[in-house]
């Protein structure tokens, strides 16, 4: 925690094969994907897993909601400017689906967060500047989630 602002992660919040299921629907489901930016979300409903991450969320804010969730992927070359979510997000949460890539990294000001399989990270995203490194080698797979006042 950062004063009133929020920066946690937890490692293995998701087991290797999770992701590896996760990653295996993205692909299944490949023709509902869609362009934004220079990467590819699908949007999803996963429930029980969409439920643990709120829950962790709101040990730091117990009003809010889920607005969004989508598993992402970004090709090589794909990266994120750093920036404030001010659409009305409050919290984000990220689950790296893979680590098998170069690059990619969460940029903060004062920190990166290095991808690891399973690892959940999560922030106040109206709040704290972050961006996404260029990813070099290899698609990054994430499972991104962003939640809003209630």
């Amino acid at each position: 925690m950062l004063g009133n602002l929020v920066l946690v992660e937890k490692k293995n919040f998701l087991s290797k094969s999770e992701c590896v299921d996760l990653i295996d629907f993205y692909y299944k489901n490949l023709n509902e994907t869609f362009s934004f930016g220079d990467t590819f979300p699908l949007d999803v409903n996963l429930g029980p897993i969409e439920d643990s991450i709120l829950q962790e969320c709101k040990e730091y804010d117990e009003n809010i909601i889920l607005d969004t969730c989508q598993i992402v992927k970004w090709p090589v070359g794909s990266s994120m400017d750093p920036h404030t979510d001010d659409d009305g997000d409050v919290f984000a949460a990220i689950v790296y689906l893979n680590d098998n890539y170069v690059g990619g990294e969460t940029c903060f000001r004062h920190t990166h967060v290095v991808p690891e399989t399973g690892k959940l990270v999560f922030f106040s995203s109206s709040k704290i500047t972050h961006a996404v490194s260029v990813v070099e080698d290899s698609a990054r797979y994430t499972l991104a989630l962003w939640f809003k006042e209630k």
